[in-house]
């Protein structure tokens, strides 16, 4: 029960600070997407085993001002690059989702040693984008919590209930609650674009990621490739993972589509899922600083309404993994 009562409390205190902060923002959104990311949908249950969020956009607009984004936001970046750069339109996107990580034996009431530790995860995340139809960066913001707090361990036991799946037993071992954030920028290039004769389009995206935090510190980069149409107007949300952005394609006058097929490799300083809580002695395990995921997928919009659906499969993220790092992602977005 303190879960939950810790849970709700988050949730309406993240999801206060836009709302109040700018009022007029929920009556401009233009877009929210639904997404749900599950080991299930690649065929496993363990690791990173359930993601489920919710993320809403407004935009697009010429400047950042506190009529758009939350006064604290506007004033955290109204001196740097992504807010300054003349010749851009500009937009914002918020995410509230929760995160579940456990090891790959869930029947196990005692601590699994030799495997990662079981870490709920609730977070906020805001995100300020800059774009043109060649360069694409964005500034995000996440605060959250792991721990009980999280109220990850009653999700899991819910819905492995609702659909008779293994009951999870090791959540007493989970690590302790804690406070995390990260600061990450994120740039995309269209490296090249051509057009077909059937009207269907070809592009490729570079993209480069750097993070700091007590959530996770990291550094990457990466290169996608696109199939399909509409391949412009969604270049600004294109990422490694589309499904966790939200998607531009919903409520085109077009039936747009694509495919993609996206390849990243980074360098992992400090993970909290892995490594164990940053000020407290808990459970962690060897974190493998150098990491790489392929991910494939499609996305298609149906009048006001876009879907996307994914897979990624990953290198080892931590020291004696035995099972691979894969997990499918599905996303919903309703333009309005």
């Amino acid at each position: 029960m303190k879960s939950y009562i810790y849970t709700n409390i988050l949730l309406l205190s993240l999801v206060s600070m836009p709302l109040f902060a700018a009022e007029d923002q929920i009556s401009s959104t233009d877009w929210v997407t639904l997404t749900l990311e599950n080991d299930i949908i690649a065929g496993d249950d363990g690791g990173y085993t359930n993601g489920l969020g919710i993320s809403w956009a407004q935009g697009p607009f010429d400047t950042f001002s506190e009529n758009n984004i939350p006064a604290w936001m506007n004033s955290l970046s109204k001196d740097l690059a992504i807010a300054r750069a003349p010749g851009k339109r500009r937009a914002v996107s918020y995410n509230i989702a929760q995160g579940m990580f456990t090891p790959v034996d869930i029947e196990a009431k005692a601590l699994i040693t030799n495997d990662r530790p079981y870490v709920g995860l609730l977070y906020w995340q805001g995100n300020l984008h800059a774009f043109d139809n060649k360069v694409s960066d964005k500034v995000s913001i996440m605060l959250g919590v792991v721990g009980p707090a999280s109220g990850a361990d009653k999700s899991q036991e819910f819905v492995h209930e609702l659909t008779d799946s293994t009951d999870p037993q090791g959540w007493d071992n989970q690590i302790e609650n804690e406070a995390v954030f990260r600061v990450s920028a994120n740039r995309l290039w269209r490296l090249a674009s051509l057009t077909t004769d059937s009207s269907s389009e070809f592009d490729v995206i570079g993209t480069t990621l750097a993070g700091v935090g007590t959530f996770r510190s990291d550094v990457g980069a990466g290169i996608g490739f696109r199939w399909g149409r509409g391949l412009t107007r969604s270049f600004p949300t294109a990422s490694i993972l589309p499904g966790r952005d939200i998607n531009p394609l919903a409520g085109g006058q077009q039936k747009d589509w694509y495919a993609f097929l996206n390849v990243f490799g980074r360098y992992v300083a400090n993970d909290v899922t892995l490594d164990g809580n940053n000020f407290e002695n808990s459970h962690g395990v060897g974190l493998k600083h150098a990491q790489g995921v392929v991910v494939v997928g499609a996305a298609i919009n149906w009048n006001r309404w876009g879907f996307i659906i994914s897979t990624a499969k990953g290198t080892d993220i931590f020291e004696g993994q035995v099972q691979g790092t894969e997990f499918g992602s599905m996303s919903v977005t309703y333009r309005h």
